[in-house]
């Protein structure tokens, strides 16, 4: 963008009124000039990376996250942060999580990249094919990239929710055959019906071992109550509960089973509170991969929602993520651990 220094001059001299509202607009179309060139970035690198050919001369940085009890969404936000943060310094990123012992593998290495069961690599190479063809690599350990998607509610309650949900969509979508079958079962639970109230909330390892600057979850009765009162508002065909509590499960299907609907997984899981373990080093969980595909069809399920109500959690940012937009949510902000 060129500027005329002659006519500044002039303004300075003739009209310091002039001069600066001149120099509020230079400012204002020199910042919007950085923001779109900034907006353009990511678009320019997918372009660039789009085709075959141009695999040899990328760079790509193995973006690894080594938390052994992190959850699948607990990776999922986090990654989002690492993809944005390299996209911007001009690699293509390629999720890890097989790489180093974590729940998600069953900290077992020699299996496959588990992240590609569930999402897609942002630009479509595979860990496998990378590390075996590629030149150009860094690998990195990324615990935490910012900006991303959190679960806080600051996050909940803002415009970067639509930012998250359109950069997911490009570069980490939910692999397809997913997408089709919580369709499939959407419509096996609720038949044709969208007047649907989605319910999420945590217990297990959150209320026992109450896990350092985590949220606290919402006390079972107080969810019972505030449900209760949604559905008498609205009166919802259908309410979708999702836990990994089965303590929380049983009671609120007392109060809710002319309406509940539920995908549970297809063990039972015991967690002894006693213990204070994290739920997710339970030998029942630990590379489970049927597991963690339940769970994420629920939340793509609960994105779906016409209404939410919610602990807050990394699954919460998930839904958040996911969604299109509910017509009424409640979200528990009762702090932290």
């Amino acid at each position: 963008m060129k500027i005329n220094i002659e006519y500044l001059k002039y303004g300075i001299y003739q009209n310091k009124i002039l001069y600066k509202i001149n120099l509020l607009i230079i400012l204002i179309l020199f910042y919007g000039s950085v923001v779109k060139k900034n907006n353009r970035i990511e678009e320019n690198i997918f372009l660039n990376h789009s085709k075959e050919n141009d695999y040899i001369n990328s760079k790509f940085a193995i973006i690894q996250r080594q938390c052994e009890a992190c959850g699948l969404f607990s990776f999922y936000i986090v990654s989002l942060g690492c993809i944005h943060k390299f996209l911007f310094e001009g690699f293509i990123p390629i999720i890890d999580i097989k790489s180093f012992p974590n729940v998600i593998n069953g900290f077992d290495t020699s299996k496959d990249n588990h992240w590609e069961f569930f999402f897609e690599q942002p630009f479509g190479y595979t860990l496998e094919k990378v590390l075996k063809n590629a030149k150009n690599i860094i690998k990195v350990r990324c615990d935490d990239c910012t900006p991303r998607p959190d679960m806080n509610s600051k996050f909940l309650n803002s415009s970067d929710i639509n930012f998250w949900h359109n950069f997911a969509n490009k570069y980490s979508s939910i692999k397809k055959e997913l997408i089709i079958l919580s369709n499939k079962i959407r419509y096996k639970l609720f038949h044709s019906s969208n007047n649907i109230l989605g319910v999420l909330t945590r217990g297990t390892d959150y209320i026992s071992k109450r896990p350092k600057t985590h949220p606290i979850p919402p006390n079972v009765f107080d969810l019972i109550r505030d449900v209760k009162i949604f559905d008498n508002t609205y009166n919802y065909d259908y309410i979708f509960f999702s836990t990994e509590d089965e303590n929380i499960r049983e009671q609120f299907f007392k109060n809710f089973k002319k309406k509940i609907k539920q995908l549970k997984p297809k063990i039972k899981l015991e967690y002894d509170y006693n213990k204070k373990d994290f739920l997710n080093f339970n030998e029942n969980i630990k590379g489970n991969i049927e597991f963690n595909k339940i769970y994420l069809l629920n939340i793509i399920i609960l994105s779906k929602s016409l209404d939410l109500i919610s602990a807050r959690c990394s699954a919460t940012a998930g839904i958040f993520v996911l969604t299109n937009g509910f017509r009424h949510v409640k979200i528990y902000d009762l702090g932290e651990y």
